[in-house]
C-alpha cells in the first residue's frame, strides 16, 4: 500500500497493533522494554511511573504488524494521545 502523507503511514500502521510496550532508557545503549496487550494497562504503568519518578525517560510504543511487512514496526505514542 503506498501512503501519499506520514499521516496515512500512521493511520495504516496503527490499524495493525500487535502490542504496546513501554521502553525506557537505562543509559549508553541500555533500554529496558516491558510488552503489554492492553493499552489502558500500559498507561496506567506509565503514569505511575512519570508520577514517581519524573525524571526517569521511558516511552509507549505501539508495535505494529501490518500484513504486508515480515518485521514490526514500532510507533511512538504522545502522551497525550494515551487512555
Amino acid at each position: 500500500m503506498e501512503h501519499s502523507s506520514w499521516q496515512q503511514y500512521e493511520d495504516d500502521m496503527f490499524r495493525h497493533i500487535v502490542h504496546y510496550t513501554i521502553t525506557e532508557f537505562l543509559g549508553r545503549a541500555k533500554y529496558l522494554t516491558t510488552k503489554y496487550s492492553d493499552l489502558n494497562i500500559c498507561a496506567k504503568v506509565y503514569r505511575d511511573i512519570r508520577r514517581e519518578s519524573p525524571s526517569r525517560r521511558v516511552l509507549v510504543y505501539a508495535v505494529c504488524q501490518p500484513p504486508n511487512r515480515q518485521l514490526t514496526v514500532s510507533l511512538p505514542i504522545a502522551e497525550d494521545k494515551l487512555p
